[in-house]
Formats: C-alpha cells, structure tokens, sequence
C-alpha cells in the first residue's frame, strides 16, 4: 500500500510544481484544487509512513504540503507577492514529488 500511496503522492506533487509554473495566476480564483491537492497529498504521506523503511520521508512531504496550502492562502489574501508564491508551491511540490517517488522506489536489501 505505501508504494501506491508514494505513486499517487509523486502524480500529486508534480501537478502541483506544473500548477506553479503554468496556473499560478489562474489559481487564485480557483485555490480549491491546490488546497485539495495539498490535504491528498499529507493523507496519502500519512498512509504511506506505516509501511515506508524510514518516516522521514512522509513528515517532510507534509510539512511541504502544509506550507503549499499555507502559501496560498496568504498569495490569496494578498500578503505574498506573485514571486514568492511561485518559489513556494514550486519547490513544495517537487520535495512532495521527489521524496515520495524516492520512498516508492527504496527498499532496502534483507541483511
């Protein structure tokens, strides 16, 4: 199960470093998909941490997913600028992509 949730979590986070760099903009008026695709992506770093080698990996990707979420709401409510709202969901989403496709992928060898 933790190799679906770490697959689905990889999906999720690309889309969010896809939704930075193409629809930031468009975003603020439709906030609901990322705010969404953060609370997904924390469930399913949840799901995974019971059978993942190490935890590290899911409590980092939701840390990342909590600062995505939180990131929009304050480029929404107009405190961040465009830039720095760019910066944070862009690299928010590629730590949420590469950590859970590195836990899907690592297992390591039986001693």
């Amino acid at each position: 199960m933790g190799a679906i949730s770490n697959g689905l979590a990889t999906l999720i986070g690309l889309w969010l470093s896809y939704a930075a760099v193409f629809d930031l903009g468009r975003l603020r008026g439709h906030a609901w998909t990322v705010y969404a695709a953060a609370a997904a992506a924390a469930a399913l770093a949840l799901l995974a941490r019971r059978s993942d080698f190490a935890r590290w990996p899911g409590t980092t990707e939701i840390a990342a997913a909590a600062i995505a979420a939180g990131t929009l709401a304050l480029f929404q409510s107009g405190v961040l600028n465009h830039l720095v709202a760019f910066w944070l969901v862009f690299f928010a989403g590629n730590v949420i992509s590469v950590l859970a496709l590195w836990a899907a992928l690592y297992r390591p060898r039986a001693a």
